[in-house]
């Protein structure tokens, strides 16, 4: 009796037990139409994993966030029966109907974010070009399920258009993407048009532009040395591409540029990078452009290769991205001995003088790094110029900061692990051969100013603080131990 109690159970545990069940799929469907190029029409399918639906963060400052372009919205089930949508506050809508059952949602985009003002520009949310246009993910996906992976996108385009994003296309459908996760679908960057595409390949990494504007394809062949010449400098000088944690792959990156009336401007979007350049602009704006693709680009390094555990080291974060672009703009000859210096001068170290923190708060505050740009962005990069002319003057420019990106390249790349602020300041010292307790006290985690009138000396430069600002200037007579000095600031590899 109990041997028959026992297989009943069995039976029954058995009969009862179902297998994971693979996420249902939701499938986007974009259109586009050349004659209404202001208007997205947007079709999604799926089975409702709750009854919200939601757009991505941002838009703060609109009444109603990113909703605020979203027209004409609609929801029926798998039969065509209207469905009840209640709009709520922050970009968000409820439907009443069963959590079961398919249903189809509808709504159009209205490309007129321009007609708004954003604090971080308009190349971070979405634009229209004579080529195309552009979309980030958050301004154009109504969500449904916050931990949901099995997305498709759907293109459908006019004729001779083409779409450059970085999700990877459907082995058996030209058109569809598909996307990891709703983080992924959110963080996207989009061109559609008529656009140029290249792409630039190292190992199993790539580099993917998308130029919208007829300007910007004029200069391809500027941009597609400027990006190859980067590229091979930052591997040269770490070792090898990207080496993401486990939690965030990739081995794609999109840049997507377009010419702008009256702006020249960039920003970052997960693996993303959008820049806008002014029309007709001058040297400083197409440098200012130029570090902008460069810096971010070395985020896939120092930011995503190796993270820091902390805010405390957002100092060393973007202020080491902005000594390292400066350097690898110098190598592709972008930037020479005088216009480097220049930029160090007139542009990162006013900035860095001028910001009110300067003196009252310590740059260790990476909380604060929006607000007080100068301070850890371009204190971040004094400090460590700093610290680079230290190690290498105590080591004969045998060792450098070279040789601290690389440890941490390789000791954090494909890991979970972050580095700290007590690690950058015991690898500092151990390359210096002295304590740098002192340096990191006063400068780091203090309100000090950084004096680095006295550090660019040991390059073999003239440094001088006058009326606020910093002069430089190569010195006639300088020592062949200043030569080399000189040579790693400007970005030599040994």
């Amino acid at each position: 009796m109990k041997r028959i109690f026992t297989i009943i159970v069995i039976s029954f545990l058995f009969l009862s037990f179902k297998p994971h069940q693979k996420d249902e799929a939701i499938t986007y469907t974009i259109a586009f139409n050349r004659d209404n190029i202001n208007t997205a029409k947007v079709k999604a399918e799926f089975t409702p994993k709750d009854s919200i639906l939601f757009m991505d963060y941002g838009a703060d400052h609109l009444e109603k966030r990113w909703a605020t372009f979203i027209h004409n919205i609609k929801a029926v089930n798998g039969e065509g029966k209207p469905i009840t949508m209640e709009e709520l506050p922050d970009a968000k809508w409820k439907i009443h109907a069963p959590l079961n059952e398919k249903i189809v949602l509808t709504y159009d985009v209205h490309l007129d974010h321009e007609d708004y003002e954003w604090d971080g520009g308009i190349d971070g949310v979405a634009y229209a070009t004579g080529m195309g246009v552009f979309y980030t993910g958050r301004t154009l996906f109504i969500m449904n399920g916050e931990y949901r992976k099995n997305i498709e996108v759907d293109f459908q385009l006019p004729q001779n258009w083409q779409v450059t994003t970085l999700w990877s296309i459907k082995s058996d459908v030209a058109s569809v993407y598909r996307v990891r996760d709703n983080n992924d679908l959110a963080k996207a960057m989009i061109f559609a048009g008529t656009h140029k595409e290249f792409s630039i390949k190292r190992d199993d990494f790539e580099l993917v532009f998308a130029l919208g504007s007829t300007e910007i394809i004029n200069d391809e062949a500027t941009y597609r040395n400027l990006a190859e010449g980067v590229l091979d400098y930052y591997i040269a000088l770490m070792g090898g591409i990207p080496r993401p944690a486990p939690e965030d792959p990739f081995k794609k990156m999109v840049v997507v540029i377009s010419s702008h009336p009256s702006i020249t401007d960039g920003e970052v979007i997960g693996n993303n990078i959008s820049i806008l350049i002014e029309k007709d602009a001058d040297q400083f704006s197409k440098t200012i452009s130029r570090f902008i693709f460069a810096h971010e680009f070395f985020h896939l390094w120092n930011g995503k290769s190796f993270r820091p555990a902390g805010e405390d080291t957002e100092w060393f974060r973007e202020g080491l991205t902005n000594y390292y672009t400066l350097k690898a703009l110098h190598q592709v000859e972008f930037l020479n001995d005088e216009s480097y210096l220049d930029f160090l001068s007139n542009f990162f170290y006013a900035r860095y003088i001028n910001d009110p923190g300067v003196g009252t708060l310590s740059m260790s505050k990476g909380e604060e790094k929006h607000e007080h740009w100068g301070l850890v962005y371009g204190g971040g990069m004094l400090a460590g110029i700093a610290q680079d002319m230290i190690i290498r003057n105590a080591t004969n420019n045998e060792k450098s900061m070279d040789d601290l990106m690389r440890s941490l390249y390789f000791k954090y790349g494909n890991s979970s692990d972050a580095y700290t602020l007590e690690e950058l300041q015991r690898s500092m010292s151990v390359l210096s051969g002295t304590d740098q307790s002192d340096f990191f006290n006063s400068y780091i985690l203090g309100t000090n100013k950084i004096p680095i009138e006295n550090y660019l000396p040991l390059a073999g430069l003239n440094a001088s603080i006058e009326n606020g600002n910093l002069i430089l200037s190569k010195k006639e007579q300088q020592r062949p131990e200043q030569q080399r000095i000189m040579e790693g600031l400007f970005g030599a590899l040994k």
